[in-house]
């Protein structure tokens, strides 16, 4: 889900020149992601309506919505148990990842679902950084997906002094479901050895089926010889699907994600300084922080940035500080001799 708001900069004092360029306007009335306004319809008609049925079709808790999308084949391989087992007796480790994971995981698993791909790979930043989206490995990867400088390069994933986007959240999620569809394509759709190339790379993985291939081996994934590591990928990723699948088998119990939007984006015409953002949402900085990873400022940029994340409850708190902010500017300018007065603007919320 999507809203755009035309936002003024933080340090507008500083910049009397710019200010004719923001004025407050009202909000409009939310709109879906589409653009469109809700639907309206009686409600004995609700149940004709195919969007209405969908949403009624969907579980309430995420973990379920997840559960009715696996479809990865599984591996008759003792590595899978293994690590089941070694995450069964870390319940406090599973419960923790659990806890970051419930901010992002309905927009991952809202895009798996979208692009048609298993539902497997939505846990895949839990073996990948524990859906940490600060986590930075001895190779410099970076995120929640774990992109090393070069393949966020590749999948357009800006690198720079004040933004990284291998730390977006949005932009991250989306480059790595299109390197997942491309090795699943280049893999000849093969999910394993499409997993196995995200770890250890499409040409090395290429290399290991070629001299099976050479040797009359098998072309599996159970059969190629790589590193440990990427030996280890595959079953780590079914044995959290394992848990997944059946907590209470595990020992542990996951507590319920609600089957519904974390956050919204919000789009800026101009810079914004975070700490200002977090308080129209009011939310600690570091809180606000673990939506907005990405930035290495203390601003986000704005026509030309990502924008930025917002909870969907915190919305309304937001637009309301956020138009009482933009009015005390536009007053401001308007009564400041010898300013020319403000051309009118729009502030605009997408859901």
């Amino acid at each position: 889900m999507q809203y755009c708001v035309k936002f003024a900069r933080a340090v507008v004092l500083a910049l009397p020149f710019a200010l004719p360029l923001w004025a407050s306007g009202a909000v409009e009335p939310y709109v879906n992601v589409a653009g469109e306004p809700p639907p309206s319809f009686p409600a004995s008609a609700a149940g004709s309506n195919p969007g209405i049925e969908k949403l009624l079709a969907q579980p309430s808790d995420l973990w379920e919505r997840i559960r009715l999308g696996f479809a990865i084949p599984a591996l008759g391989n003792p590595r899978v148990a293994q690590h089941a087992a070694w995450y069964a007796a870390r319940p406090e480790l599973v419960q923790a990842i659990a806890l970051r994971a419930r901010r992002y995981l309905h927009y991952i698993v809202d895009e798996v679902e979208r692009r048609g791909m298993p539902m497997e790979l939505a846990l895949l930043p839990f073996i990948e950084s524990g859906f940490n989206p600060m986590a930075l490995s001895p190779a410099q990867a970076s995120g929640l997906w774990q992109f090393i400088p070069e393949t966020g390069s590749r999948y357009n994933l800006a690198q720079g002094a004040h933004y990284d986007g291998r730390r977006d959240i949005v932009a991250s999620t989306g480059a790595a479901l299109d390197y997942l569809q491309f090795l699943y394509e280049y893999n000849r759709r093969d999910w394993q050895l499409a997993l196995a190339s995200y770890n250890w790379g499409e040409s090395a993985v290429a290399r290991a089926i070629e001299r099976n291939r050479a040797r009359g081996l098998p072309e599996t994934y159970d059969s190629l010889t790589m590193p440990e590591e990427t030996r280890n990928y595959v079953p780590r990723l079914l044995a959290i699907r394992q848990i997944v699948l059946d907590p209470a088998a595990h020992g542990m119990q996951l507590a319920e994600i609600p089957n519904e939007p974390f956050f919204g984006v919000v789009r800026m015409q101009h810079d914004l300084e975070l700490r200002l953002a977090a308080q129209f949402a009011g939310m600690p900085l570091e809180e606000f922080l673990t939506l907005n990873p990405a930035f290495n400022s203390k601003h986000a940029p704005g026509a030309t940035g990502p924008g930025l994340l917002i909870p969907i409850e915190k919305a309304e708190t937001f637009m309301g500080n956020l138009e009482r902010y933009l009015a005390e500017l536009s007053r401001q300018v308007a009564t400041r001799p010898g300013t020319p007065k403000p051309a009118k603007s729009r502030s605009a919320a997408r859901f």
